[in-house]
């Protein structure tokens, strides 16, 4: 029986999805899915998971700075077993904005593989890396951002990629990208997925970089 309700469990989980919405000049919005508001105070990031898979209409209030604010409602495909990132942009003319997906990401967290360094029995957990990015969010300035996520990952003994890639977005500059990047890596617990830390860059001289260094490892 007990196993049974697990699997049943486990197969419930697969069928769940999640999106993440953000904006990238850090205007704030208020995002409903299928009528319900998710967010009542506005936000420039939103999370929202445990949603059933397929369509969902969303309806997006994005406050102006000094101007009216724009509506701009959507319909998106929500695969199961995944988070959906998208990203609020600004069009060419930069006078609204618009919906645009960036990546999917899966919602089951791999378990480090059996050649994994020791400390990786210590890897950050799903509430740590979100307490984390919460943290960082909180905070004005890059550098501390960094100091917190470095802090973060020496103190929990471990990381997975995907959760790197994370606290990697959370920073603005390349710079700091990188370094948090380099500083990791001697804690990334499923070191033959690092390249997915490749997609946080924007420029190729970044990406070059980190492949000097890891190189050089």
């Amino acid at each position: 029986m007990f196993l049974l309700a697990a699997h049943g469990l486990q197969a419930q989980s697969r069928r769940e999805a999640a999106i993440l919405i953000e904006t990238e000049r850090g205007e704030h919005f208020l995002l409903a899915i299928g009528g319900r508001i998710i967010n009542p105070v506005p936000s420039s990031r939103v999370a929202v998971g445990d949603l059933p898979p397929g369509r969902h209409a969303l309806n997006i209030r994005i406050l102006g700075r000094g101007r009216r604010a724009q509506v701009l409602n959507a319909r998106v495909d929500l695969a199961a077993g995944y988070e959906s990132a998208y990203v609020l942009e600004p069009t060419r003319r930069g006078r609204s904005l618009i919906l645009r997906k960036v990546d999917e990401v899966p919602l089951a967290r791999p378990l480090p593989p059996a050649d994994a360094p020791t400390s990786c029995r210590y890897a950050m957990e799903q509430e740590d890396v979100d307490r984390v990015l919460r943290f960082m969010k909180d905070e004005g300035f890059d550098d501390r951002r960094l100091e917190i996520a470095k802090g973060e990952i020496k103190l929990a003994g471990g990381i997975m990629t995907d959760d790197l890639f994370l606290l990697m977005k959370a920073l603005s500059f390349e710079d700091r990208r990188i370094a948090l990047a380099k500083f990791a890596y001697d804690y990334v617990c499923d070191r033959h997925r690092f390249s997915r830390v490749f997609d946080a860059f924007e420029f190729s001289s970044s990406k070059r970089e980190l492949q000097d260094f890891l190189y050089k490892q």
